[in-house]
């Protein structure tokens, strides 16, 4: 069977991407500049862009499934995100698997719900994966400051998190694809472990060999850091920043201990050892 991913190069996609392709299927990925990873075939894709949606069903090749990801620091593309599956269904398609968030309300207004319900409003085979914060994003948003640093800032010296590995999620999207049938539709995924910030620093300086420190900073030097360091729009930047400061209110420890959690196997040291080289 073909799979395609959008997204591009993202954190999910890419090891979904990998570990699909591991276990014999073909994967197409798509993005916004139409390059992807090397052993890939790929396909312009642009979620802003409604001329960019039939691409990826310009050859023929029947596509089995579809990987959505809404690009983030953009506004809302959800019409166009609805306008492609209906041209995947036209096409074909037979499931769609996506990537939403353990707080995220599918009754919401804005671009990840209006796809979810779209999703659902049409009767299709989809799946929402529902993941707590990324234990790969202390790489993602602080790598840099951690190795010139030797240090990360936050708003959330409060926070407890199960943090989750990206790979532990693309490996319950692999199973979710390439089932025969899914019994439901949606599911919370959690790492295995609840942990604090400092906590966090202190696997890295264990891991790491070197003096790593949390530091909690205000909302307002954040969203700079953000808007400085990483490039995204002052807006999104606040958004982001919103969102952690209901992290340090609880809104991501109060998933921890639920038995209809899907739960994740990698710790947050593992992690660490296997991104030690990226962090060094």
């Amino acid at each position: 069977m073909s799979f395609l991913i959008t997204g591009g190069a993202s954190q999910v996609g890419s090891a979904l991407a990998r570990q699909l392709k591991e276990a014999g299927q073909r994967v197409i990925i798509a993005s916004r500049s139409g390059r992807v990873p090397e052993g890939f075939d790929s396909v312009k894709l642009d979620w802003l862009d409604a001329s960019t949606l039939s691409n990826p069903f310009s050859s023929g090749e029947p596509i089995h499934g579809v990987y959505i990801l809404l690009p983030p620091g953009y506004v809302d593309p959800s019409q166009n995100i609805k306008a492609f599956i209906d041209k995947a269904v036209e096409h074909g398609v037979k499931r769609f698997v996506l990537l939403s968030g353990s707080a995220v309300d599918k009754d919401a207004d804005f671009g990840i719900s209006n796809v979810w319900r779209y999703l659902e409003e049409k009767g299709l085979d989809y799946f929402a994966l529902r993941p707590t914060w990324f234990i790969d994003n202390i790489y993602e948003f602080y790598g840099k400051s951690i190795r010139e640093a030797d240090e990360f800032k936050t708003v959330m010296p409060n926070a407890k998190i199960p943090f989750v590995s990206v790979e532990d999620i693309a490996k319950f999207a692999v199973g979710i694809f390439l089932s025969e049938k899914n019994t439901i539709n949606e599911q919370r995924i959690v790492g295995p472990e609840l942990l604090s910030f400092d906590q966090i620093a202190a696997i890295l300086t264990d891991v790491l060999g070197r003096k790593i420190t949390h530091k909690p900073i205000s909302p307002e030097e954040l969203t700079q850091e953000y808007v400085s360091s990483l490039g995204w729009p002052e807006d999104y930047a606040k958004f982001l920043v919103e969102a952690e400061l209901g992290c340090d209110a609880g809104s991501q420890e109060q998933w921890w201990g639920k038995p209809e959690n899907a739960i994740g196997k990698e710790t947050t040291k593992e992690w660490a050892q296997r991104f030690k080289a990226k962090l060094t």
